[in-house]
Order: structure tokens, then C-alpha cells, then sequence
């Protein structure tokens, strides 16, 4: 089993130990980490008036998640794959 990397990040001041498998995921994590950060500086700067931090950190989730459904919904290969079942009966109903 190849050996684990052992990495901290840093997301507003707080400490985020990890154990990751590549040097390529430690890489992800910190670009990760660095997104988030940034996301929750734009936040403070667009609502400064926010009453506690945790609300910058609920909205940059809920931004988060919000992005990834929507890189969920346009990777839904489903249509492609009744296309191709329809397609492949199509070809075996000519014979070829």
C-alpha cells in the first residue's frame, strides 16, 4: 500500500488536517482550500453586514453545494445512454 501524505490546510485560521493517498489530491485539497477562503472574502466584502461569521461560512456551502449540482445535472449522462440502448436495438434489428 503506498504511503499516505500527511497535510494541514488552512481555512480562516483554522488548522485542517489531512490524510490524503497523491500529491496530486494534497494539490486539490489546497486549491480547495484556497476556493473557499476566497469565497468567504467575496462574501464579507458583498454583505458586510452580516451579524456573525457564521453566516459567510453557511453561504459559502451553500454556494459550494450549489455549483456542484450543477456540475452534477450537466454530467447526468442518462439520455446518452438510452440514446445509445435505442441506437445499438436499432443496428441489431437491421442485422449489422
Amino acid at each position: 500500500m503506498a504511503n499516505k501524505l500527511n497535510v494541514k490546510v488552512v481555512i480562516e485560521g483554522i488548522e485542517l488536517p489531512l490524510t490524503v493517498p497523491t500529491a496530486e489530491e494534497e494539490k486539490m485539497y489546497r486549491d480547495a482550500a484556497a476556493s473557499i477562503q476566497r469565497r468567504i472574502q467575496r462574501l464579507r466584502d458583498t454583505y458586510p453586514d452580516m451579524p456573525n461569521d457564521k453566516y459567510y461560512y453557511v453561504m459559502a456551502m451553500l454556494n459550494t453545494a450549489f455549483e456542484a449540482e450543477k456540475v452534477s445535472a450537466r454530467a447526468n449522462t442518462e439520455p446518452y445512454t438510452e440514446m445509445m440502448h435505442d441506437i445499438e436495438k436499432e443496428i441489431e434489428s437491421l442485422g449489422i
